[in-house]
This record gives C-alpha cells, sequence and structure tokens, in this order.
C-alpha cells in the first residue's frame, strides 16, 4: 500500500473516531432506555434474527403469497445478500471502526458481536441487499420494509454494538451492492 493510500485510510479513520465521539451519547441513551424498559432482551433476538433467520422467513412468506412470480427476485436478493455477506468483512477491517462498547463513555454490550469492528453494519447492509429488489419488484411493501429496518436499526444500536453512522453506511452500501447485482441482471 502507499503512502498517500495509508494518509487517507488514516484521515479516515480519524474521522469515523470523532464521529463515534459524536455519537456516542445517543448509543449510550438507547442502550439504556432499553435496559429501562425491559426491551434489551428483545434487542438481542432481533440482532439474532438479523444474523439469518429472518431472510429464511420472509423467502417463505414471499414464495407463499407471490408463489413463482417471486423466483426472479429471490434470485436477486439472495445474490445481493451473499454478495454483501461476502464484502461486508473487509470494509469493517478496512474502517477498523471501534464498537460503541469500546469507547471510552461506551455502554456495557447486551450481547457478543459477530466481529470486531463497526462500520458498516453487516446486519443492515445484508438486509438492504436482500430487501431492495423487493421493494423494486414489489413498491408496495416498502412501509413493511422500512418498519422491518427501524427495528433491526434499532437493536443494532441498542445491543451497544452500532452507532447510527454504522447504520447509514451498511444501509447504502446494501443498495448499491442490490442496484449493481440487479443493473447486472438486466
Amino acid at each position: 500500500m502507499g503512502l498517500r493510500s495509508q494518509h487517507l485510510m488514516a484521515v479516515a479513520r480519524s474521522g469515523l473516531i470523532r464521529l463515534s465521539d459524536c455519537e456516542i451519547a445517543l448509543v449510550g441513551r438507547t442502550c439504556a432506555a432499553a435496559r429501562r424498559t425491559h426491551l434489551a432482551r428483545a434487542a438481542v433476538i432481533v440482532t439474532w434474527l438479523g444474523n439469518g433467520t429472518l431472510y429464511l422467513v420472509l423467502a417463505v412468506a414471499l414464495v407463499a403469497v407471490a408463489g413463482r412470480t417471486s423466483a426472479r427476485t429471490l434470485a436477486l436478493a439472495a445474490v445481493a445478500g451473499a454478495i454483501s455477506h461476502l464484502i461486508y468483512p473487509a470494509i469493517k477491517r478496512f474502517a477498523a471502526r471501534p464498537r460503541p462498547f469500546e469507547h471510552r463513555a461506551g455502554p456495557v454490550a447486551a450481547s457478543t458481536p459477530l466481529d470486531a469492528f463497526s462500520f458498516p453494519s453487516g446486519h443492515l447492509m445484508t438486509f438492504a441487499a436482500t430487501t431492495t429488489p423487493v421493494v423494486m419488484r414489489w413498491p408496495e411493501l416498502w412501509l413493511a420494509v422500512l418498519g422491518l429496518w427501524l427495528v433491526l436499526a434499532w437493536s443494532r444500536v441498542a445491543t451497544g454494538h452500532h452507532y447510527p453512522s454504522d447504520l447509514l453506511g451498511g444501509t447504502l452500501l446494501g443498495v448499491a451492492v442490490a442496484l449493481g447485482v440487479i443493473g447486472v441482471a438486466g
């Protein structure tokens, strides 16, 4: 890696650290509210569902409702989800942003994360990648997908695993992957 690339990486990581300092209070309040209202367990369960179970349930529901007409959309969603799942670990290692519970003013994590770094949210990157083809095929589902996104996003912050900017970054990257897959598939 060249000197310029190393400098750009250092600047990007420094920016993420400064952003972490701005967002940590919101993460702390969200975690505390989840514990205070006994929703921390719900956040852990939603996070666990986002590890993969959610996608199987959504695929089965889609097939049950749309039948054979869902095959192409499900294939696009599966490919986009797989690509997202393959590339997000490398992006996380590149960004190397510590998780909120590792911040000096951070909350206690509600569960153990799947990997070491925070940016981007792999859960929301995969969710966006898999649901973008579905919403493009059936736009009337956008509100339901948004509702699921909000619950999954909340759970990632309430467990102390992510900053809000991780969620936004993961979502945008997932949408970009899905649009790329759709574009290549024609």
